[in-house]
């Protein structure tokens, strides 16, 4: 117990020691809570295109169906409410298909 006291002691005035006190009369600067987040990328259907194919070429060329297969169900899932056709494997050229971000599971 009289460790774990001291530790933490230490740590304080460790941190202490570094703290940068700021000037009372100076206002405040507010930063934001979180960074924002890159805006969607969007893609306009060409002649040709379909879904599938739309996310392999946003993934890499190189990858395989079973890289794309996730990321091409996100696919569907964001753009279902917005095609023109309401059907996933019926795209129209010149139609805007939004891309979800590579990094994130949920959008």
């Amino acid at each position: 117990m009289r460790r774990a006291i001291t530790i933490a002691a230490a740590t304080v005035a460790l941190l202490a020691s570094d703290v940068a006190w700021a000037n009372p009369q100076e206002n405040p600067v507010r930063l934001p809570m979180t960074l924002p987040l890159a805006a969607p990328q969007q893609v306009t259907v060409e002649s040709g295109d379909h879904l599938w194919k739309i996310s392999a070429r946003h993934l890499n060329k190189t990858e395989t169906g079973l890289a794309i297969a996730p990321y091409w169900q996100r696919v569907v899932e964001l753009n279902l409410p917005t095609l023109r056709s309401g059907d996933p494997d019926l795209i129209y050229p010149g139609e805007l298909v939004t891309l979800p971000d590579l990094g994130r599971k949920n959008d």
